[in-house]
C-alpha cells in the first residue's frame, strides 16, 4: 500500500484554555494562488502577538492563532506557551513540532499515571492530563525539529519567564500503521 503524502497543517498541542482570531485566511492580506498560502512572519507575529495578550489577561497558560484548515478539516495553529502545558496523548496523528522561538523543555514518555480527560471521543481519541512517568526530557530551542509519534504522552513546559512559539504539523497515520502501533 502507497504511504499517504504529509498532509500539513498546524494545530495546537496541550493547554487549558484558548484564544482563538478568525481564521487568518480570510484576511486579505494572505497571498492565496494556485491553492498555495503563505503567511509571511509578519501575519504569524501579529497573529501570536494579539492572541498571546488576551491569553495572558485571562490567565491562559498559551495562546493559538487559526491560519486555516486542511483538506481533513483540522486547524492549522501557531502556539505561543508561556506555561507549562499538560500531558497529552493523540491516537491518531503523529505531530512534527517545529520550534520558532523561546526555549523550553519537552517531556515525553511512554505511560502517564494519574487522571486524565478524553478530550477527542472516536475515531480521534486524544487524552489530557496526568503526569509521565520516568519521563525523558529534552531542551528546545529554536529551529528545533521534532518528530512525536502517535501515543507518545508528550507535554511542553517553556523556560520560566520566556515565551515559547511553536507549529506542530499532524501527519494522520493510516489504519494499518495505528495496528502496528498498537501491537
Amino acid at each position: 500500500m502507497k504511504k499517504p503524502s504529509m498532509p500539513t497543517y498546524f494545530v495546537i498541542v496541550a493547554g487549558l484554555a484558548s484564544c482563538c482570531l478568525p481564521a487568518l485566511s480570510q484576511n486579505p492580506s494572505i497571498e492565496k494562488k494556485d491553492s498555495l498560502i503563505l503567511y509571511t512572519n509578519k501575519d504569524v507575529d501579529d497573529a501570536i502577538k494579539t492572541n498571546l495578550d488576551k491569553a495572558l489577561k485571562a490567565n491562559a497558560n498559551y495562546a493559538n492563532a487559526q491560519l486555516g484548515t486542511s483538506k481533513d478539516n483540522a486547524p492549522y495553529l501557531v502556539v505561543a506557551r508561556t506555561k507549562p502545558g499538560l500531558v497529552e496523548i493523540h491516537e491518531l496523528w503523529d505531530d512534527v513540532a517545529i520550534i520558532r522561538s523561546g526555549h523550553g523543555i519537552l517531556k515525553t514518555g511512554g505511560r502517564v499515571i494519574g487522571e486524565k480527560t478524553v478530550t477527542k471521543e472516536e475515531p480521534e481519541r486524544e487524552w489530557r492530563g496526568g503526569v509521565i512517568e520516568n519521563a525523558e526530557e529534552r531542551k528546545l530551542g529554536p529551529g528545533d525539529f521534532i518528530i512525536i509519534p502517535a501515543m507518545l504522552a508528550h507535554q511542553y513546559l517553556p523556560n520560566s519567564g520566556e515565551t515559547l512559539t511553536y507549529w506542530t504539523i499532524k501527519v494522520k497515520r493510516t489504519k494499518n500503521q495505528r495496528e502496528k502501533s498498537k501491537r
